[in-house]
């Protein structure tokens, strides 16, 4: 059965578990795009901790969300068109050691 956190920090996505054969999937859900990812663990923030989808993530896309691979989120800041970042994001990317999409999308940023 699926369990969704809240925690008291802000947090661009939310959490959920699915628990199947294979083992515990953590799904991240991001709050504010139709952007599923994948992880092994529960954390507060992603960087590169990210797993490919399992074979049943296409339900996601039939019902309107982008699941995102693990490729595409370890994509570098530099292949990037990083334009539309704030100076206030590109304080907390440097503050914070982000090198990679994964890691400006699934953040915890204060």
């Amino acid at each position: 059965m699926g369990q969704v956190e809240s925690q008291a920090y802000p947090r661009t996505f939310h959490t959920a578990s699915v628990v199947d054969a294979t083992g515990e999937r953590i799904i991240l859900c991001h709050a504010y795009h139709p952007w599923i990812a994948f992880a092994q663990e529960r954390r507060d923030w992603y960087s590169e901790e990210f797993v490919a989808p399992p074979p049943w993530a296409d339900t996601f896309t039939h019902a309107g969300f982008v699941v995102l691979d693990p490729q595409r989120l370890t994509t570098p800041l530099s292949d990037l068109d990083t334009s539309v970042l704030t100076q206030g994001e590109w304080r907390q990317i440097r503050f914070y050691g982000i090198a990679s999409l994964g890691g400006v999308i699934f953040n915890a940023w204060d």
